[in-house]
């Protein structure tokens, strides 16, 4: 496994062009770099579609309890990173998010019943998305709750480490289990229950083919600037850590 991979170098990585026209990948640079990646570490990629990859860890679906999704599509022309000193710059959606999911599977960091989806048409019409809930469905799993992962402009200026955007569904214990875990992390958090459209809006409806509605909420990583813009965004080094650590606990603490 390559346990020395760091987080800087998996976003200069996966910093690269993929693209989709809504049914299928038709520039798959970033998929190639993930499966490159997580060739040697301990999860199976049990889906790869014309929209979306999904890795496990435990191959038994009947154990699969919390979904984690970070959108691989991106509408950028020309993929770049750059190190500014106390941020990194660059067209980072949604690559910056990409890179954190893939260092905590590289080091096993995620409990054996979280999966992962990989999806591609998250910025158009979510059929990546889609596709995950069809293929989920037709393997007769029973998730309890889903986490997307996903840029924001949402509390920059707060200096907010993470921000929990569109949260449905959940319960009243499990919500305040999540508060819970928030103010335990002791960082700056934004709180935003109707946000941007995202796969939330589409995992959390079940639209397709009588999948239920799951519960769930996208862990967003704050950055500065246009997020489509050729320009690209800045995101704080400082919130790398502590967006993972959550995630961490969210997804650990939903899957037992």
């Amino acid at each position: 496994m390559k346990q020395q991979t760091l987080y800087p170098d998996l976003l200069r990585r996966l910093t690269v062009d993929s693209k989709d026209d809504g049914k299928r990948f038709t520039i798959t640079t970033r998929i190639d770099e993930i499966e490159t990646l997580l060739q040697e570490s301990n999860y199976h990629l049990v889906h790869k579609g014309n929209l979306s990859l999904i890795y496990t860890r435990q191959t038994d679906p009947a154990q699969w309890k919390v979904l984690i999704s970070s959108h691989i599509d991106c509408v950028y022309q020309d993929c770049f990173m750059e190190d500014t000193g106390d941020y990194w710059k660059g067209t980072f959606d949604n690559s910056a998010t990409n890179a954190a999911l893939v260092d905590l599977m590289l080091h096993d960091k995620l409990n054996e019943s979280v999966i992962i989806a990989f999806t591609g048409d998250e910025e158009i019409n979510s059929c990546g998305a889609i596709e995950v809930m069809n293929t989920l469905y037709q393997l007769n799993t029973d998730l309890d709750y889903g986490i997307v992962l996903d840029v924001t402009e949402e509390g920059w200026d707060d200096e907010a480490a993470f921000s929990i955007e569109n949260d449905r569904g959940f319960d009243i214990l499990t919500g305040y289990q999540i508060i819970q875990k928030l103010q335990a992390s002791e960082k700056p958090c934004t709180l935003v229950h109707f946000a941007e459209p995202d796969e939330t809006w589409d995992y959390g409806e079940g639209i397709e083919k009588g999948f239920p509605p799951l519960p769930c909420l996208s862990l967003c990583l704050p950055a500065k600037g246009e997020l489509h813009g050729e320009a690209g965004v800045l995101i704080r080094k400082s919130s790398i850590v502590p967006y993972q650590q959550l995630l961490i606990e969210l997804a650990n603490n939903l899957a037992d």
